[in-house]
């Protein structure tokens, strides 16, 4: 009988991880998610502008809109408020766009393809150091108008290390 439940806790504990992660991989409608799309979206965007705010609001209701409204009212000429977490997300993305050469940075929100948006939540500083943990985002956004802006990508986790969130994502392109 012993035997019997160790096994079945085996099934159950090996099976979990892989449900698990096959639930983050697929797209997800409005209701459902706030991922909407698909990182493949992406093939044909050039232009990406990268943004980093600490957002004052959690809307569990709708979270997606939320996003979607703090990178739209954000202040296109305001300074950057982050400038150690901002420059080393833009490092990597640089990294990135030199190899492959098929983006390029805008400085505007109507101009770009689609925007990186990292969502502070905190600062740890284990040692003295400070990390910046948080969400990033990828926002297809339209110009055209004929389809509303939307989330396409989303990190995994719910708050990641900032290095570990552009990394992913940029796994994730390629």
């Amino acid at each position: 009988m012993r035997y019997i439940k160790v096994f079945l806790l085996f099934v159950v504990l090996a099976g979990f991880p892989a449900t698990a992660g096959q639930a983050q991989e697929k797209p997800f409608d409005a209701s459902g998610s706030i991922v909407t799309g698909s990182v493949w979206e992406l093939r044909n965007s050039r232009r990406v502008l990268l943004l980093v705010r600490r957002s004052n609001v959690v809307d569990s209701r709708g979270q997606a809109k939320a996003i979607i409204n703090e990178i739209y009212k954000a202040d296109p000429e305001a300074p950057v408020r982050y400038p150690r977490l901002f420059n080393s997300l833009a490092r990597r993305l640089n990294k990135y766009m030199s190899k492959r050469r098929n983006i390029t940075a805008v400085k505007n929100v109507s101009d770009a393809d689609f925007i990186v948006f990292f969502n502070l939540l905190e600062i740890r500083r284990p040692l003295g150091v400070p990390y910046p943990y948080g969400e990033m985002f990828v926002i297809l956004n339209d110009r055209s108008g004929v389809k509303p802006p939307r989330i396409v990508w989303k990190t995994r986790k719910n708050s990641m290390w900032a290095e570990d969130a552009i990394e992913e994502f940029i796994n994730d392109l390629k």
